[in-house]
Order: C-alpha cells, then structure tokens, then sequence
C-alpha cells in the first residue's frame, strides 16, 4: 500500500504556498477594512489582523521546510510500486531530528524489515547511526534495518526483488513498522 505519494513533496508545497497566500489575503482584508470604516489604524480589525498573522507564518514556514527538498524520481517510484506482496511504501521521506533533516526518496515497510532507500550515500552515512537508535528504543530489532545506496534503475529493480520476497510473509508486525516510521516523518 502507498502511505506516501511519489509526488508528496511538490503537493505539500504547492499546499503550504497557496494556504499562505489566502492567508495573506484574509489579513490584508482586514487590516485594509479596518482603515476604510475606521480611519485610523488603532481598531480592533488591527488587532484580529494581527492575531491572524499567525496563520500566515505557520504555512510560510512550513512551505520553507519543504522548499529545499525533491521529490525523488518517478521511475523508481513506479518500479517500488509494483511490487507484489504486503509491504507500505513512503516516497519523498523527510526525517527531522535535531542532529539535522535526513531525506529518503523512498522507504519500503514490510512485516519483517524496513528499508531506507537513498540515492545520497552521504545521507545515509551521515543519518544511519542516529535512525538505528531511534527505530532500536522503539522497538524495532537491528537486524530489521536496512540503509540502501541505489544510483540507477537496474540497482532498484534488484532491490524490488529482494524487497518482494521479504513482503511475501504478512503479519501484524507490518501496521506496528508502518505506524513508528510515520510517527517519525515530517
């Protein structure tokens, strides 16, 4: 099942930017109403302006959170798809953490693993040690954790393989993986 759409990162964008920009709008409405009936700016349409305000830096910031990021690529996202058997799957995964902001293009849950699918090999040197830790004290046995390299299509398609005969056995453990990877994701 696709917990997380190939195009996430572009939808979450496009989200954020229009939510800020109504945002806007609504508190320059007001902020603009309350000078014309008013005449002066100390009203109480400045003052609800302002709380609004609120709103606007909220969906701002969280639009540049998403900015720096991309989406990874649809072919491999096709190819992860397809794949038969029981496993979720989560395209354009953002992990924050105070040590920094791990991606992932895509991460592959099944009952029996988690794979963590990078075209960075220095995202994964640089995250992998901390993710162990975190997914550990929740639980999840190291042995289950898998941090993959892929550069190209062939490399994805033999990992599809490999991920297909783990996703062939089905057990509760699935939703218990699937919910601590989406607890951990931005």
């Amino acid at each position: 099942m696709i917990v997380q759409g190939c195009h996430y990162i572009e939808e979450q964008k496009k989200k954020y930017l229009k939510h800020t920009l109504i945002w806007t709008a609504i508190v320059a409405v007001l902020f603009g109403s309350g000078l014309f009936l008013v005449g002066k700016r100390e009203n109480y349409f400045t003052v609800i302006a302002g709380v609004l305000v609120l709103g606007i830096a909220l969906n701002l910031s969280r639009y540049i959170g998403f900015r720096k990021f991309k989406d990874g690529k649809e072919v491999s996202a096709k190819i992860l798809e397809g794949m038969k058997g029981s496993y979720d799957l989560f395209h354009s995964a953002i992990i924050p953490d105070a040590k920094g902001t791990a991606f992932f293009e895509h991460i592959v849950v099944t009952s029996r693993s988690m794979y963590f699918i990078s075209e960075s090999s220095e995202m994964i040197k640089k995250y992998r040690l901390c993710l162990e830790n975190k997914l550990a004290s929740k639980g999840i046995p190291m042995k289950s954790i898998h941090f993959v390299h892929v550069d190209n299509e062939v490399q994805i398609k033999n990992l599809a393989i490999k991920i297909e005969k783990d996703a062939c056995y089905t057990n509760e453990k699935l939703g218990e993986y699937t919910k601590v990877i989406n607890d951990l994701l931005m």
